[in-house]
């Protein structure tokens, strides 16, 4: 499972209108998995996948003088045809 979770920011559900969607995936997970995973959840065949890494940083708690750091992050956005959509954000429930 290379794809954790579904990127909800401002600039995410954006780019959704343009038909990019962000998500954030594995380390280890490369475009091609990456592709073929969302193609399994979704059944919508991406046109592009960039990635990208983000470092995490070191966080200083001034009342008790210690540090921590954030972990790293590797984000994808996976861009689909214009014709077609995804919904993130509504939850499909069954149950009445």
């Amino acid at each position: 499972m290379f794809i954790k979770r579904p990127l909800v920011t401002e600039k995410a559900i954006s780019a959704q209108s343009k038909g990019k969607y962000s998500f954030v995936v594995e380390f280890d997970a490369s475009k091609i998995n990456i592709a073929s995973e969302f193609f399994h959840y979704f059944g919508i065949k991406p046109l592009k996948v960039n990635t990208y890494r983000i470092g995490g940083k070191i966080k200083t708690n001034w009342k008790t003088r210690k540090s921590s750091s954030r972990a790293d992050v590797k984000k994808a956005v996976i861009t689909i045809p214009a014709d077609q959509k995804i919904d993130l954000l509504t939850l499909k429930n069954d149950q009445k």
